[in-house]
């Protein structure tokens, strides 16, 4: 397991490493919590959302707004924050964050519990910008990883967290949202536990989190910001690898958005089985990034690990969308989640190494810019295609996934050599 790195650490960092990735933990476990949850709130007629409303396309498009508010508000926020932990001090960061975060999943809970679809589309967006602290983990990581080997350990390490977040929050946000297993339960409750967590992360930033740079005396000047941007944009590296990141985390979000209703769709799927699609989704990525990734590392390149990571994805998700029925779909879809972790660990790595130490929070920044856009365009464009056929949405996440490969098919200088 990756976590047995932590105890070769001096012990105040590995507490502020505990501490962040308790953070990230949240920031992941509050982004999928959704995805068993809102399809059938939106979609079904009977849970009393958008009652007004009796075309299954119209609630799509509502359910791809909804899905898309939060990493918009996120791209808004993002910037806030990082200039807060910048000048402030990364704690002041978190605690805003969190606080943020803990009144954002009370307002959704509470949303849900009227079924009213504007307040619910208000509470994600208000949590959403409270959440764009993946800059600041990433800054704080790279604050306390002084060489290349500890940042790649632990990127590697904040990756398993996520994937084993990924898993617990579907688990959960089924399970809790489910009457059956107990009356209490409802798809609300949910996101009263995920606020309880928000509070609980206050108090491990509190006890744990101690800064290892000193904040800037100043706010940076939009020039300098600007300067900053085409500093690493001036690598020829830079650009390939973002517009790799960026169709591939296209292909791979929109269809994730989008899984419950098509297997819904599809497959006639009962929420048993989208939960277990989902479990399986978490669980190889978990494996992909805590264990294969690693043994890969050891004997190949990270740009031939890439290569053929998105050469095998392409395939799977092929199969994938021609599956004609759930067992082969669910086969594919987890051997394609297995080499989408290899593809984003990769990817952030060879991202990170191709530029100075100096511009590592630049362009850590900018990667989530990417990845929050990726976000936002997925369920919007989903939303629209997908009032033909969900298996349209599939096709759109297929066609993405093919130009990320295809971009680093024709570099041959960097991938080829």
């Amino acid at each position: 397991m990756p976590f047995i790195t932590l105890k070769y650490m001096h012990k105040t960092s590995r507490s502020s490493l505990i501490a962040i990735l308790s953070v990230l933990f949240l920031d992941n476990f509050g982004l999928a919590i959704v995805y068993p949850i809102f399809t059938p709130l939106i979609l079904l007629p009977h849970y009393g959302f958008l009652t007004h409303i009796d075309s299954l396309a119209v609630r799509t498009l509502c359910l791809g707004f909804l899905i898309a508010s939060f990493p918009f508000a996120q791209f808004i926020g993002a910037p806030f924050l990082g200039d807060i932990a910048d000048r402030k001090g990364r704690k002041i960061a978190y605690y805003l964050s969190l606080t943020g975060e803990t009144f954002g999943f009370i307002f959704s809970a509470i949303s849900i519990y009227f079924a009213n679809y504007t307040l619910l589309l208000i509470s994600r967006l208000c949590t959403g910008f409270f959440a764009g602290n993946l800059t600041i983990c990433l800054s704080s990581i790279s604050d306390m990883s002084p060489s290349a080997k500890s940042r790649s350990k632990n990127f590697g390490l904040l990756a398993s967290v996520g994937g084993i977040s990924f898993i617990i929050a579907i688990f959960v946000g089924g399970e809790l949202s489910d009457r059956s297993v107990f009356p209490f339960f409802n798809s609300s409750f949910p996101f009263w536990v995920t606020a309880a967590f928000s509070f609980i992360n206050l108090i491990i930033i509190a006890k744990l989190f101690e800064e290892v740079k000193h904040p800037m005396k100043k706010r940076m000047s939009l020039k300098q910001g600007i300067q900053n941007l085409l500093s690493v944009l001036d690598s020829k590296k830079i650009p390939l690898l973002y517009g790799i990141f960026f169709f591939f985390m296209l292909g791979w979000i929109s269809s994730l958005q989008f899984l419950s209703a098509y297997l819904i769709e599809t497959f006639d799927a009962r929420k048993e089985m989208i939960i277990l699609t989902f479990l399986g989704v978490g669980v190889f990525w978990s494996i992909g990034n805590g264990y294969i990734n690693r043994i890969l590392v050891k004997r190949f390149n990270l740009k031939r690990i890439l290569f053929y990571s998105l050469f095998l994805l392409a395939i799977f998700f092929t199969l994938t969308v021609l599956s004609p029925d759930y067992y082969l779909f669910y086969l594919f879809m987890a051997l394609g989640s297995l080499c989408v972790s290899l593809c984003w660990t990769n990817l952030l790595s060879l991202i990170s190494l191709s530029v100075a130490p100096t511009l590592q929070g630049k362009v850590l920044g900018l990667n989530q810019s990417i990845m929050i856009v990726a976000m936002i365009v997925s369920p919007i464009v989903g939303g629209f295609i997908g009032q033909i056929s969900t298996q349209t949405i599939y096709l759109f996440s297929l066609s993405a996934i093919l130009i990320a490969f295809l971009i680093s098919l024709l570099s041959v200088r960097y991938f080829h050599r």
